[in-house]
């Protein structure tokens, strides 16, 4: 990964936020959708009183969303306290994909055993079907998708311990890939995957489904983070 030497600051259209009753809530999502997004690229320096003007808020809850994001690991902060959109390097992108590996195997196996509702499987299917068809052809929805999808494995586990991993596998599943990619056929691979560890998941076979979301996390992890040589010098 290419370093910046002077951090880019962050320049963004206006913000608006949701008017939600919880108004922390609904700053974190927002600033998580541009960091997500692409719109906040890593190493972008986050000036808080500009984005407490971009956002319409005070600078106290923009303060508590950049720690709410610190935690969980989309931001950084410098001794001087100054917030940056995370930037990862090789070896915290493997250390990601090492826990992704076992949280996605165990999400994948507990969903399995447990059974999906109707409701979740139809959100799967069509998270799925979406991965397939857009995979040669628009990588950003691709990745939005890839993420929603495992995040949606996890949190329908009903496991509450495992569901704190929920943001490390929105990061892993978007930042760790928008970032450490090189070319789209292994989408098109990974989309396949994907509806290989869903059909899995629907067979009841927590055995079959932990393997098949374990080969999938190996194999993508071995593409973007071991790329042949020939894409590594294209990209």
């Amino acid at each position: 990964m290419i370093r910046r030497t002077v951090p880019p600051v962050a320049d963004v259209t206006p913000l608006e936020v949701a008017r939600h009753p919880r108004m922390l809530d609904g700053i974190v999502d927002q600033l998580r959708r541009a960091i997500f997004e692409g719109t906040l690229v890593p190493g972008t320096v986050l000036r808080q009183e500009h984005l407490a003007r971009q956002l319409q808020v005070s600078r106290t809850p923009l303060r508590e969303a950049l720690l709410a994001l610190e935690h969980e690991g989309f931001i950084v902060f410098s001794p001087t306290g100054a917030a940056t959109v995370a930037s990862l390097d090789m070896v915290d992108a493997r250390e990601i994909m090492d826990v992704r590996e076992m949280v996605d195997g165990l999400a994948a196996r507990l969903l399995a055993q447990r059974g999906m509702t109707p409701e979740i499987d139809r959100a799967l299917t069509a998270l799925a079907d979406e991965m397939c068809d857009v995979a040669d052809r628009d990588k950003h929805r691709y990745l939005v998708a890839n993420a929603d999808f495992h995040a949606t494995i996890v949190e329908a586990t009903g496991h509450a311990r495992l569901q704190q991993f929920v943001p490390l596998v929105r990061v892993s599943s978007k930042v760790v890939y928008a970032h450490l990619q090189h070319q789209e056929p292994r989408l098109s691979l990974s989309a396949d995957e994907h509806r290989a560890l869903l059909d899995a998941i629907r067979s009841g076979d927590g055995d079959a489904a932990e393997r098949a979301a374990r080969e999938h996390v190996r194999n993508a992890a071995t593409h973007w983070l071991f790329p042949p040589v020939s894409a590594a010098v294209r990209s």
